[in-house]
């Protein structure tokens, strides 16, 4: 939280491309009692920079753990650079499924993963999901477990079909955006309290994924989290829109359901994607983190990266029982 309170001070400077003349700034950690101070960022004990000229930079010295958080959650808080970013997030089933047949998602991925998301929610300007999310799971898409802000909630509704007494709608508990196609007549809406209505240019079929945020940045928003469902991660996965896809994985076998991620086929393994990647443990589950740069796009093979067992959990077991 307090390198996001770093980031957003570089945004509120509209800092972009390098082009301010802002001086660096860090953090320091005390290994005592975990707390984080803001220090002058020539003093010579620091523990996280941000440059404007190259981003962040984390000290060697930190705790093993702390380094693997700063590792998964500073990318999501962007650069100088490149203030802008988007990432989505699928928790799923080893067979693929985030729901059964019956639409049943409560839960497919277990509580750490859950306060995973929360901390995705409590970093992010935004987060985005789909009518269908909404309809099907009533989520509330608010930080209640952990510390910070709750973000906007931005729900993709080309048709103004959630219903005007959903929860989502009325609990007052943050911010809440309904997008809606351009061509979508909304003249017997009513005015929800809390909320707001934006028209957004669609292919005739759904919203595009690149006009949606584009209305987020044209209202300051850079940082987004794409939460659900699977055809909405899907749809900006494929609009070539997210600069990372996290893929959890439970231990538990669903068969016939709601698919995960839906993406074009590959004709051979030759072509098929391999995203550079870090892989985290949360309890029971696993999770990928994947980075979708123009490498992947593009074709150009990352090289692999073998950590050391200090670095992350045994290759040998990650988890026993049932």
């Amino acid at each position: 939280m307090a390198a996001r309170s770093l980031m957003d001070e570089w945004l509120a400077n509209d800092v972009s491309h390098g082009s301010s003349n802002a001086g660096d700034i860090a953090l320091r950690y005390s290994h005592g009692d975990g707390s984080v101070s803001r220090v002058s960022a020539s003093e010579g004990q620091v523990h996280l920079r941000l440059q404007a000229d190259s981003g962040w930079h984390q000290a060697d010295d930190l705790p093993v753990e702390t380094q693997h958080l700063l590792e998964l959650y500073l990318p999501i808080l962007g650069t100088p650079l490149q203030p802008a970013h988007v990432v989505a997030h699928l928790g799923q089933s080893v067979d693929a499924r985030i729901a059964t047949c019956s639409g049943d998602a409560f839960f497919v991925t277990g509580e750490e993963n859950r306060k995973h998301l929360h901390r995705l929610r409590s970093l992010c300007q935004a987060v985005v999901v789909g009518a269908g999310t909404i309809t099907a799971d009533d989520p509330q898409l608010t930080t209640r477990a952990v510390r910070g802000e709750s973000p906007v909630r931005v729900i993709i509704d080309p048709a103004a079909r959630v219903p005007a007494d959903t929860r989502i709608l009325n609990d007052g508990q943050a911010s809440t955006w309904l997008l809606h196609d351009s061509k979508t007549d909304l003249s017997a809406c009513p005015e929800l309290p809390g909320c707001r209505r934006i028209a957004v240019e669609s292919d005739g079929k759904a919203l595009e994924p690149r006009a949606i945020l584009a209305v987020l940045a044209d209202q300051g928003i850079r940082r987004v989290f794409v939460e659900g469902g699977g055809v909405t991660v899907s749809r900006f996965f494929n609009a070539r829109c997210l600069h990372r896809l996290q893929i959890a994985t439970a231990p538990v076998l669903v068969g016939d359901g709601v698919p995960a991620l839906q993406i074009p086929g590959a004709q051979s393994m030759l072509q098929a994607l391999r995203p550079a990647y870090k892989l985290y443990r949360m309890g029971e589950d696993v999770m990928w983190d994947f980075e979708l740069d123009d490498n992947l796009w593009e074709g150009r093979a990352h090289e692999a990266e073998v950590s050391s067992a200090a670095k992350g959990p045994s290759v040998t077991r990650l988890w026993a029982g049932r």
